[in-house]
C-alpha cells in the first residue's frame, strides 16, 4: 500500500512538474513576443511618416493599381507556359502603354510602393524628398539605373537630381550607388 502510494505521489508530482515547466515556457514565450511587439510599436512610433501611412487605409486607386498589374503578370506568365506567343505579345503591348507617359507611371509606381514598401517610403519622405524625387527613387526600386532612367524620363537634368537625391539621404560622394541604397532600403 505504501509503494502504490509513493508510486501515485511520484506521479501526480511528476504531472505537476510538467505542467508547470509548460507554463513557464508558454509565459516566456508570451514575454517574448510581447517584447518583440512593443520593440516594433517603437520602431513605428519613431518614424512619422510611417505612422501616417499605418493610419492612412489604402486608397482604392491603389488597390486597383496593384491589382491590374497581379493580372498583367499573371496573364503573361499563363501566355508562356501556354506557349501562346500572340497573347504574349498582346500582354506585351498592354505593359508598353502602361508605361507609355513616365508622370502617369511614375506616380503609380509611387503609389504602390506606399503601400507594398512603406519603410523605404517612410525614409524618403523623412529624408524631404519631393514627390518627383521619390517618384526617382521608385523607379531605382523597379530596378532601373541611372541611365536607365534619364532615357525613360527624358530628363538631361537626371544626374543633377540624383546629386540633390544623394545630399538629402545623407549619401557621400564616395557612398554607396544610390540604385544599391535604394534596394537596401527595400530589404
Amino acid at each position: 500500500m505504501n509503494i502504490t502510494l509513493i508510486i501515485i505521489a511520484a506521479i501526480l508530482f511528476g504531472a505537476l512538474a510538467a505542467t508547470a515547466l509548460w507554463k513557464w515556457r508558454a509565459i516566456r514565450q508570451l514575454r517574448n513576443t510581447h517584447r518583440q511587439m512593443a520593440d516594433f510599436i517603437r520602431t513605428i512610433e519613431e518614424r512619422p511618416a510611417l505612422m501616417q501611412m499605418a493610419q492612412t487605409p489604402a486608397e482604392d486607386e491603389t488597390l486597383r493599381l496593384i491589382k491590374h498589374r497581379y493580372n498583367l503578370v499573371g496573364e503573361l506568365l499563363a501566355a508562356v507556359v501556354a506557349g501562346d506567343h500572340g497573347r504574349c505579345n498582346a500582354i506585351l503591348d498592354g505593359l508598353e502603354e502602361l508605361v507609355a507617359d513616365p508622370a502617369v507611371f511614375t506616380r503609380q509606381l509611387r503609389l504602390i510602393y506606399s503601400c507594398l514598401q512603406p519603410v523605404m517610403m517612410s525614409r524618403l519622405l523623412e529624408c524631404g524628398l519631393t514627390e518627383h524625387e521619390v517618384d526617382i527613387c521608385c523607379l531605382y526600386a523597379l530596378g532601373l539605373n541611372g541611365k536607365a532612367i534619364q532615357q525613360y524620363t527624358h530628363n538631361g537634368r537626371h544626374f543633377q537630381h540624383v546629386g540633390q537625391i544623394r545630399k538629402k539621404l545623407g549619401l557621400g560622394e564616395h557612398d554607396k550607388n544610390i540604385d544599391g541604397y535604394i534596394r537596401d532600403l527595400l530589404r
